[in-house]
């Protein structure tokens, strides 16, 4: 079911949970935890990307777990930083082919990597990559998107990031989830202004 869906209809608690690092590539630790926290009964469980796709495999597997096997909805972070179009195809139809319906999509971090050339990247913004799953895969998942009360740390102000946020969701983003915050009145700002920008999805 699409995360979009279950908005319309209630208030929803969720998880996030991220590929556990370890030297082996171990993994098998983080069902455990998936075990406990589906005694909670979330709506869903979202599962984190590694920084340059370094977690890809194990993000896909474990979202695929959590929808397949324990039946909770899972969304599967993904990033573009570092990614072609064929590899985000690859990604996507992994996630079809395992019933994932849900995505989160992200431009990610930049990797520390002296070598690292911006002008090679395929994907820029997280807009591009929702624009282009959209085309090549239309109608097979919910697309979700990042915002920032606190304004994200590339932009130049409040204001900026709050119109880079409208062409998020013009581009496809049918829901946002806001990056931690302690103080309360950065999210009522947040919605406060998206809302009067036109941003009508549920922040």
């Amino acid at each position: 079911m699409k995360i979009s869906d279950i908005l319309k209809t209630k208030s929803t608690i969720s998880f996030e949970i991220f590929p556990p690092k370890n030297k082996d590539g171990d993994i098998s630790s983080i069902y455990h935890t998936i075990e406990e926290l589906s005694k909670l009964n979330p709506d869903f469980i979202s599962v984190t990307y590694g920084a340059g796709g370094s977690n890809k495999d194990k993000t896909i597997e474990i979202a695929s777990t959590i929808k397949n096997q324990y039946h909770i909805e899972s969304v599967a972070h993904l990033t573009c930083i570092n990614a072609t179009e064929d590899s985000i195809k690859d990604i996507c139809q992994q996630l079809k082919n395992n019933n994932v319906e849900n995505i989160l999509g992200l431009r990610g971090d930049f990797p520390n990597d002296p070598n690292f050339n911006k002008d090679e990247m395929v994907f820029h913004y997280a807009i591009e990559l929702d624009e282009f799953i959209i085309k090549e895969f239309p109608g097979d998942f919910c697309l979700s998107g990042a915002c920032y009360p606190e304004v994200h740390y590339e932009a130049a102000c409040f204001e900026d990031d709050l119109k880079a946020l409208k062409q998020k969701v013009d581009a496809g983003a049918e829901y946002l989830v806001t990056q931690v915050f302690y103080d309360n009145n950065y999210y009522y700002r947040l919605v406060k202004e998206a809302r009067r920008i036109g941003i009508t999805v549920p922040i």
